[in-house]
Formats: C-alpha cells, structure tokens, sequence
C-alpha cells in the first residue's frame, strides 16, 4: 500500500530516499529550507563549465551504491587520472621558490606507481627522497598484509593511531603522501583521523592503491540532482519548523511559510545540529542519539590563485599537496581543469581546504563551509543503536545522512543510508549492483 511520505532535506541522502521511495510507488514530499537544492547549492558556472563544490570524484568499488544509482538514472561516467604533487610549505621562503619534492604518475600498461620528477634528482634527492619512499611503500604493504590476517574482532576494534604505532612505516611515506589523501576524502584534521577506525580507512586505500581509475559523472553534481528529483514533488524556500506525531498515527510537518500537511512517515536527512523543528517531548531520545555524531567544520575556497600550486607548471597535478616538513600543517587543492571536461581551456580553477598559506581574495569566486561526520569506536555503537530503533514496530520518524553509516566516502554512506531506511519500509533499490556506464572524454586527454 503507498505511503505518504515527507524527506526532509534535500542533500545526497534525502534526495536518494525520495528517488528510491517514489519508485517504489509512494507518495513524495521532499521539503528544503534554500531556495534550490541541497545537494548542489554550492555548484557554479564558471566561464561556460561546471564548479562542482565540492568536487566529486568516485572509486567504482567504494561509492558502488552512489554510482549504481547514478547509472539507473541513465548518467554515464568518465575516468580521471588524480595524480599528485607534493610541496614543501616554508613559511621563510617565497611561494614561487618553494620545492616540490614528489609528483607521480603510473606506467602506461603495467599501471604502477612511479615518481614522474625523478629525472631532475640527483643522488642527493634519491637519498632524500626516493629511497624513503620506497623503503615507506614496502613498510605499508607489509602492514596492510599483517592487519588484514588479524582476527575480525581486533582490526574492527583498532584506530588509526593503534595502527600507526603498532607498524611503524617510514614517515616521508605515510605523512607525506598517505595521509594527506585521507585528508583529501575525509576533510578533517589529524587529531580526529587518528580516533578514526583503522579498518575502513586501509581498505579505502587498498582500492585506491590498485589503480583502478576514479570516475566522474558527466554534467557533474547538477546533473545527477536532476534525474533524482524528476517528478518529485518540491517545496523549497522555507525551512520545516514543526514535526509531531498526532494521535491517528500521522505526522504533521509544518513550515515557515505555513505550509502543513500530515504522512504516514517522515524521514530526516538535515544536519543533526538542526533538528529544532522536532517536537522535543516526542522525540527527546532520537535527538539525544543522533546529536551525538560529531563533526569537523572547514572551508572550501574556490579560487584561481596559481599560488596553491607548485612554482613550476611542469609539477602541477590535479591534486596539489602543501605541507609543513614536521608534517603538521596540511592543505590541499585540486585543480579543476584537469578533472572536469566543460573547463578545459578556461581560467585556470582550484578549490582549496582549509588552505594554510593566502590566497589572493581578488581571485576568490566563492568560499564554502562545509561539515563532515567523524568516525569513532562511540559512533559505531550509535549507529547500531539508531538501526534498531528504526526497526521498531509502528516507527513514524527515520533519520538518514552521509553521518548514518561508516562516514567513508561521505556520498555512499549517505545514499547506504537512505537504502537502509527505505528498505525497511518496503523499497528495494532496483539499481544495487547495476556496473558503470563508462565514457572516456577526449578533451580530459585521458586516452
């Protein structure tokens, strides 16, 4: 039998509820407090392309479920190569003398990692540089060897702090170049990636280390919030300022501009900082539980300062790493143009978090403040916690986001999450599974 179903909040996870709900037959609301859409508030035309923001690229095995409902949609993808350079971020020298000490590339058909500068090393660099790096490449597949042949019991209950003390690995290696990617995915600091579980985190770089090449969406974020909110009813523009649970067995949802209807369910998918609307009697033990997920804040710069990339276009990659040599300053930038085909051969963009050096605010098209969920031994329980009483019989109010499942990679959690809920009213997604429509784009000089 339909439901009458209200979604709150129309970021990735909201907006995959309602697709998948409204597939199955029900009857949609999706309410959103901005004028637009969540999911691609921040996203700007830039000369003619497309500013994702934040940019989003995806690894066909770990946002398997983003990119399988993004296919059933009819979206096709192309591969992007997400090579890397690394920058030396001394305060006492001018930006355009600083040293770029690694970029990277891969063979061409054997497909391994290799150092794309090293021709300009002389034996000096090799022992400054190489040779760690090797020597750190070799400690970490050891490692990763050695966690994974533990019991199931002890790498689900270890951090990423345990982990780097109980296999030390060269630190040129780990903080120079691995950590900084897990920066670069879950956007936060050092001091909460190391409380992170270690498991999700090393078989998010066992994939990534295989080489299999990242995908991006063709027409980017926009054109995925298109297809999801085909013929789905919208009222954007106010934000929800009442939830409650009325006698019949109804939910009233009211907002700012007086709208107020009542459904037989209602799922939440804002930040779980904004959950005022709530009546808190009724829903006293839900907000208690979800409010405490916690969350890192940063900012996004989108900007077209050559200043965040190294001194020598030679070295520029599409990910551009500037770090402290203790290693405890970290920023990152990724450069558009070389990820996005509609910008090829336009200014030359970059989004930068939380960047630890000036950018030009004359160059700066827009900054962004975005939230990420963190990941801890207390969230795991709270997830447990959540799925059981969301299998409560004659359960009203469900609570979905990219904070709702493991937190890695954000996308696929949130739109894993929305699948859960509305698997358990009824909805099964059809799309699990469905494999990548993949079209190499020619003006991205991929081929």
């Amino acid at each position: 039998m339909p439901l009458s179903i209200a979604v709150i909040g129309s970021g990735m996870a909201g907006l995959a509820a309602a697709r998948i709900l409204k597939d199955a037959g029900h009857q949609i609301t999706l309410f959103e407090a901005l004028k637009g859409r969540g999911m691609d508030s921040h996203s700007i035309d830039f000369e003619g392309g497309i500013i994702d923001s934040p940019l989003r690229v995806m690894n066909p095995k770990l946002w398997a479920n983003t990119l399988s409902l993004a296919t059933s949609l009819g979206i096709q993808m192309y591969p992007v190569r997400t090579f890397m350079s690394c920058t030396w971020l001394d305060d006492d020298i001018a930006a355009d003398q600083r040293e770029t000490w690694l970029t990277t590339a891969r063979l061409p058909y054997l497909n391994l990692p290799v150092i794309k500068n090293w021709q300009g090393f002389q034996w000096k660099k090799v022992k400054q540089y190489t040779a760690p790096l090797a020597k750190g490449f070799v400690q970490y597949q050891a490692a990763l060897n050695a966690f994974f042949k533990l019991p199931e019991a002890e790498q689900n209950s270890m951090s990423l702090a345990m982990f780097m003390n109980r296999y030390p690995i060269e630190p040129l290696f780990w903080h120079g170049t691995v950590m900084p990617v897990l920066y670069t995915i879950c956007t936060c600091d050092a001091q909460a990636m190391s409380n992170w579980p270690a498991k999700p985190l090393l078989i998010f770089l066992q994939q990534l280390t295989k080489g299999e090449p990242l995908l991006r969406m063709h027409g980017g974020t926009p054109a995925l919030v298109e297809k999801l909110i085909k013929d789905i009813e919208i009222i954007s523009g106010a934000a929800v300022t009442k939830v409650f649970k009325q006698d019949d067995g109804k939910v009233l949802v009211e907002n700012a501009a007086g709208y107020r209807a009542e459904y037989d369910r209602v799922i939440v998918a804002t930040p779980t900082k904004n959950l005022d609307f709530l009546d808190h009697q009724q829903f006293a033990g839900d907000i208690q539980l979800v409010q405490g997920f916690k969350f890192a804040h940063g900012e996004l710069v989108i900007h077209t300062d050559h200043a965040c990339m190294p001194s020598d276009r030679k070295d520029w990659s599409v990910l551009s790493y500037h770090m402290d040599r203790q290693f405890n300053r970290q920023a990152f930038t990724a450069w558009l143009n070389g990820l996005e085909p509609t910008l090829v051969g336009k200014t030359d963009v970059f989004q930068t978090w939380n960047p630890t050096f000036p950018i030009d605010e004359t160059k700066v098209i827009s900054r962004v403040h975005l939230t990420r969920a963190l990941v801890n031994d207390q969230t795991v329980a709270l997830h447990r916690e959540l799925d059981r009483r969301h299998l409560q019989s004659n359960r009203k109010v469900f609570f979905i986001g990219s904070w709702s499942c493991d937190g890695l990679p954000i996308l696929e959690s949130a739109v894993t999450s929305a699948m859960r809920v509305a698997e358990i009213l009824g909805a099964h997604a059809k799309f699990k599974g469905m494999q990548p429509v993949v079209q190499v784009d020619p003006n991205l000089g991929y081929a």
